[in-house]
């Protein structure tokens, strides 16, 4: 059916930005490292250092959640892919809604990991202090830093980040 090749013609075009973000994310390095790191807290007196311990098992812990995202995302595209296909071939018109959801929050997902990957420099994890000054603008001025307050707030909740106002 149309509307099935339509979905899934839309979602091959998104095949190329996961391949990259699994290239940009550097897997293969990922994996390494994380066998490299467990190897450690293997070693004799990796636990004698609780700070140290500390660090190694937050950067474990971190790069294995990573390299589960995008297993999860790249599992979704197949599962994705091979749902259409099968709902096509039966013709089943009552799938394409939730075809085309899944469709939606896969592409949401990959936009949000393909900003993580941005987001990934050595004081991107740091705390961000954001000042706004009204300025002498009058209470127009005041709307519009009012506006940008919220506009950011809301971004970082929805974007999974703890937001407060001091």
């Amino acid at each position: 059916m149309v509307q099935f090749e339509e979905l899934r013609l839309h979602l091959l075009e998104y095949e190329d930005k996961l391949k990259e973000l699994g290239e940009a994310l550097g897997l293969e390095d990922m994996k390494k490292n994380v066998a490299e790191l467990e190897a450690k807290t293997a070693e004799n007196g990796f636990w004698d250092d609780v700070a140290g311990t500390q660090v190694v098992l937050q950067k474990i812990a971190s790069l294995k959640n990573k390299i589960q995202k995008y297993e999860n995302l790249k599992s979704t595209y197949e599962d994705d892919l091979t749902m259409i296909e099968l709902s096509d071939e039966e013709e089943d018109l009552g799938m394409l809604e939730e075809c085309q959801h899944s469709v939606d929050a896969f592409i949401k997902e990959l936009d949000a990991q393909t900003l993580s990957t941005l987001l990934s420099g050595e004081y991107d994890s740091k705390n961000a202090i954001l000042t706004f000054h009204a300025g002498a603008g009058g209470t127009e001025a005041q709307d519009w830093n009012q506006m940008l307050v919220r506009m950011y707030t809301r971004w970082g909740e929805q974007h999974g980040f703890k937001v407060s106002m001091l």
